[in-house]
């Protein structure tokens, strides 16, 4: 079975200081994950463009399942009165399960890589099209997007996932499902998405213009690593 992704945008919004929220967060949500069979990397994001929700938090896991079985669906039996409470007032947590998409783009030839330390910084792309142009969205992706995309300075490695479920809480939620695709761009310096002759090429394509064109959905975010977790020894 392929690989799974957990991803998760969060907020804390009024109600919720960024002090209390990022030491729940920190020191209590995360870790009572750590021991979850399943659960293979941990990381915290910061919003590195200014926009909201704020912050996203990315696991890898070994498949789609581990999000639906137990022991993580009794997760939510056994909070903490404090993690009932930050729930209540917050104002947004997202939470998508994904599929990943083979095959997994990076890192750069001859360069080792940590999946425990990611980024340091990620664009989140997400999309979605038509049934009917999908097939022209996915050979894009392979075929011309994320071989430019690797020749951006700083680019480090490029996964892709098919949405699995989703589930949205907080005054902050907004109805509907995410878009079905999304693709995660980890970088060295995400400058080079503004202002690099190679992004502007992978971008100005006319495949790129009709994918975009066709798209139903399509949202572009990007986020700072804040914390990452090593797994219990």
């Amino acid at each position: 079975m392929p690989g799974g992704l957990l991803f998760i945008y969060s907020e804390p919004g009024s109600a919720v200081t960024a002090e209390e929220f990022n030491d729940w967060y920190d020191n209590e949500h995360v870790p009572t994950r750590l021991p979850i069979p399943g659960f293979q990397s941990w990381s915290r994001w910061v919003a590195a463009d200014g926009k909201t929700p704020g912050y996203a938090a990315i696991y890898d896991i070994t498949s789609r399942t581990v999000t639906s079985t137990p022991p993580y669906t009794d997760l939510a039996k056994t909070r903490s009165e404090r993690e009932k409470d930050i729930i209540a007032r917050a104002a947004l947590f997202d939470r998508r399960t994904y599929e990943l998409l083979e095959p997994v783009y990076g890192p750069k030839k001859g360069a080792a890589y940590d999946p425990a330390k990611p980024g340091p910084f990620v664009c989140v792309a997400e999309i979605e099209t038509s049934a009917e142009n999908e097939d022209d969205l996915n050979r894009w992706y392979e075929e011309e997007h994320i071989p430019l995309i690797a020749k951006v300075p700083g680019w480090v490695r490029t996964r892709r996932c098919v949405l699995v479920n989703s589930a949205a809480m907080g005054s902050e939620a907004k109805g509907g499902k995410p878009a079905k695709f999304l693709a995660l761009h980890e970088m060295e310096d995400i400058s080079a998405l503004e202002t690099s002759d190679e992004f502007k090429a992978a971008v100005g394509t006319e495949w790129s213009k009709r994918v975009i064109s066709n798209a139903t959905a399509f949202h572009v975010r990007m986020f700072k690593v804040l914390k990452t977790w090593e797994g219990l020894k």
